[in-house]
């Protein structure tokens, strides 16, 4: 009876019920697909989930405080840009790629400020802000890039090796970098008084203002830090794929605010965490690598994506109804 009690308490938990579809899906793909279980799929679902992984890091700060970014694909087209054509026009030496690099991330600086500004000064919407500045952004690049498809030929600069480079030949850089990012978010959020605040303004900032809280400030840093993530994982795209465009992010906040959402982050504020964001973004990431070696045909993956992803947030989201049910029944 207790064994019982005891699994149905793990499993009825938020984190038993994630637990339950990643074995659910571990199932299905060891009848039908063995190769889902090999090393080196395992190291291509990590690199697919690498981009939008860093992305939604960053993501999750304005989400925390309230807030949405729905500019990170255009701010991830324009960073790659930026170190691009810095680097190609000197040369393509490391000292290139660096100063590329900084440019790229003072201006995601800029972008981010703007939007915390602009919510916080003058009362606009997070969504109004970010939609207006997303399309902004995208034609500044396509007049910096001339609307045109620019490849880094270059096979010999750090930019073009990038994402094709091993650590210690044992894993790939983006794979590194979301590992890194995912590290600072979490300490960030976890062990500092910054973190804190940030929860205590996304909960209520009503009463963090009272509390004395200078909320505009942790706003604003707030959506610098989504900015700089989206750069970041811009600069990973664009060193994946060799060529600079002002569509090549197009779309990113879509499997972002899926990873988020499948994670369990409240859209509404001061409640989520980086581990919630992590196991999003590898949700979405092992669908998709399951159709893939499924064979899905291209015109049905989209369909069959969006019909597993509504079962796992309505199972997901039941067990949090029943959770609150047996909570309120409890205290009465």
């Amino acid at each position: 009876m207790k064994l019982k009690e005891g699994v149905k308490g793990v499993f009825g938990s938020a984190w038993g019920q994630r637990a339950l579809i990643l074995v659910a899906i571990c199932i299905i793909m060891l009848i039908f697909e063995p190769r889902f279980f090999t090393g080196s799929n395992f190291i291509s679902i990590m690199l697919a989930i690498s981009i939008y992984g860093i992305m939604a890091c960053g993501m999750l700060f304005p989400v925390l405080v309230g807030g949405i970014d729905l500019a990170i694909g255009s701010s991830a087209a324009l960073s790659g840009a930026i170190i691009t054509f810095y680097s190609m026009d000197h040369g393509s030496t490391d000292l290139s790629f660096i100063v590329g690099f900084i440019i790229a991330m003072a201006v995601c600086v800029v972008i981010g400020a703007v939007h915390g500004l602009l919510v916080m000064k003058i009362s606009i919407p997070a969504f109004v802000v970010t939609l207006a500045t997303k399309y902004f952004l995208l034609g500044v690049i396509m007049i910096y890039t001339g609307n045109t498809y620019t490849n880094i030929t270059d096979k010999s600069s750090i930019l073009y090796k990038f994402s094709t480079t091993w650590l210690f030949d044992l894993v790939p850089v983006p794979v590194v970098v979301l590992i890194v990012v995912v590290a600072i978010t979490l300490f960030i959020l976890n062990f500092t008084v910054f973190g804190r605040k940030i929860y205590a303004v996304g909960g209520n900032i009503t009463a963090s203002k009272f509390a004395g809280i200078k909320c505009n400030k942790y706003v604003v840093v707030a959506y610098i830090l989504s900015s700089m993530a989206a750069g970041i994982g811009g600069i990973v795209l664009t060193s994946w794929n060799a060529v600079v465009s002002s569509l090549m992010a197009a779309g990113y906040e879509g499997p972002v605010l899926l990873a988020m959402i499948i994670g369990g982050v409240s859209l509404a504020g001061g409640e989520g965490g980086v581990a919630r964001v992590v196991f999003g973004a590898l949700l979405v990431g092992i669908i998709d690598n399951m159709q893939t070696l499924l064979g899905v045909p291209g015109e049905y993956r989209d369909f069959i994506q969006g019909i597993i992803i509504i079962a796992a947030l309505a199972f997901i989201t039941r067990s949090h109804i029943k959770s609150r049910k047996s909570i309120k029944a409890a205290v009465r």
